[in-house]
């Protein structure tokens, strides 16, 4: 059976993962070591190979014959992640497969390097597929709302300690260094691990671009420095934003801001998200809009402070976004609880940029991390009572109006849910303690048995949407102190 399998495999792999002719033996090599076989027979095999089956199979194998030391999930990642890396062309072969595309266009390109991180299983679509989505309609535009369950949620402390430890390697998930390296206890796959070699804002191969293993949006990707570096939002960044649009223009692409609390869950190396998709940011409301020259500016009726900046002409809209940033970083408004520096610099920027048709849209979210005593997780973070919903720094996906909830909820909803129709004490359940006193506001919603669900549903949106109105730099002050800060600007 074993050897059934192995053929299957490489079957895939040349259906699949371009595994070259002449490549078969040295690929069969490969797995019979990691297999500890001694023997191989070639078998027809049917051309279609359901990868999943396959796979499962050999690390059933794997465990039965104790190559792997447990059949815990992490172990089956990185050993299946170590098989599928012998099937698939180096990195600098698929570098060179990829600008073979990209000659044809950058779609062709970056359509052949997804569908290839599918087919890998780098891209978890199996584990994607249970996440859990839904659409809240609030008092802003429709937002997106998924709780997920393939990645675990971080607390923002976690987070800043992650980013002192030293001496790591890979020193962090984002490094260079984790392309072919196998898992270890603080990293997830990375075996079937591929990056491109990119180019921005003139500095030659020194930025890659891969795509997330958890995909939150279509085609999620990251396009992160080569060498580790802390993140920043600057002026440099609006370039290497622009650049990167100039070369992949179906893609949107953002910062996090490059401050703790503000500034999303990897501080510690320079990266931007991108990806082909719409986001409910893009259907908000104008509230104002105003124009200078070659450039429109429109504050956006939006639970955050946010700014869409917008032309054709690229180098003025460099000058409009970089003035605003400046503009922003030196702001300092005390009685409306907007400190710009006390230790340490709090203004910072949220960017995102998109073409629609031949305009440049960049969205400026205005961020600010001043934290106090009686607020330390910052006062423009969720507010704790929040936390039972979301914990997490609240980044760019947030931002644009993607809510990512933890996996946990989706018990602990089904939970809420027996305590509400059958009367069941919430006290009762351990998972449920951080929820009592939502639990009590929910007893006094209108539902049904079968609508029950449907409305925490709802209520869950709400309380993201909260979330966000928490991390309005102008919440202690109005919509008008919003629209005097741009005034000010052009």
């Amino acid at each position: 059976m074993i050897n059934t399998r192995i053929n299957q495999l490489i079957q895939y792999g040349k259906n699949h993962l371009h595994l070259g002719l002449g490549d078969e033996y040295f690929a069969v090599n490969q797995i019979l070591y990691l297999l500890k076989l001694t023997h191989f027979e070639w078998e027809d095999v049917d051309p279609k190979v359901d990868f999943f089956e396959v796979i499962e199979s050999i690390l059933d194998y794997a465990v039965q014959n104790q190559i792997l030391e447990t059949d815990s999930i992490n172990e089956r990642d990185a050993f299946e992640a170590k098989i599928v890396d012998c099937l698939l062309p180096r990195p600098s072969e698929l570098n060179r497969l990829f600008f073979q595309k990209y000659k044809t266009g950058p779609l062709t390109a970056t359509t052949f390097f997804h569908d290839l991180s599918k087919a890998s299983n780098y891209i978890k679509t199996k584990r994607i597929e249970q996440n859990v989505q839904y659409t809240f309609h609030g008092k802003y535009a429709p937002l997106q709302i998924t709780i997920n369950l393939s990645k675990p949620e971080k607390d923002p402390k976690d987070i800043q300690k992650q980013a002192m430890i030293k001496d790591k390697y890979p020193t962090c998930v984002l490094c260079m260094e984790n392309v072919g390296v196998y898992q270890s206890t603080s990293l997830a796959p990375r075996s079937n691990h591929r990056v491109i070699s990119l180019t921005l804002n003139h500095e030659e191969n020194a930025w890659g671009f891969q795509y997330s293993p958890y995909a939150y949006f279509n085609e999620h990707c990251i396009i992160l420095r080569k060498v580790h570096s802390p993140m920043y939002v600057n002026e440099s960044t609006f370039d290497e934003l622009v650049d990167f649009i100039n070369k992949f223009p179906h893609y949107m692409i953002g910062s996090n801001a490059g401050l703790p609390i503000v500034g999303g869950s990897i501080l510690n190396h320079h990266h931007f998200q991108g990806g082909r998709n719409d986001f409910p940011i893009e259907q908000a409301r104008v509230l104002q809009k105003y124009k200078k020259g070659k450039v429109h500016y429109e504050v956006l009726d939006w639970p955050l402070s946010v700014i869409r900046v917008s032309s054709n002409n690229e180098n003025a809209l460099l000058d409009a976004v970089k003035e605003v940033y400046q503009s922003w970083y030196r702001y300092d408004n005390p009685k409306l609880n907007i400190h710009r520096h006390t230790t340490s610099d709090h203004n910072t920027l949220t960017p995102i940029l998109k073409l629609n048709g031949a305009m440049y849209e960049f969205y400026l979210v205005l961020r600010n991390n001043f934290a106090t005593e009686e607020q330390p997780y910052g006062l423009y973070h969720p507010r704790e009572e929040l936390f039972h919903i979301k914990k997490e720094n609240i980044g760019l996906i947030e931002v644009m109006g993607l809510a990512i909830l933890p996996g946990r909820l989706l018990s602990e909803l089904d939970q809420i849910e027996e305590c509400l129709v059958e009367g069941n004490d919430p006290n009762t359940y351990p998972d449920l303690e951080k929820h009592l006193p939502w639990i009590e506001t929910l007893k006094t919603k209108d539902f049904t048995k079968e609508t029950c669900m449907d409305m925490l549903k709802e209520e869950v949106g709400k309380v993201f949407e909260e979330v966000l109105e928490d991390c309005n730099v102008f919440k202690y002050g109005s919509k008008e102190d919003l629209f005097k800060f741009v005034e000010s600007v052009i």
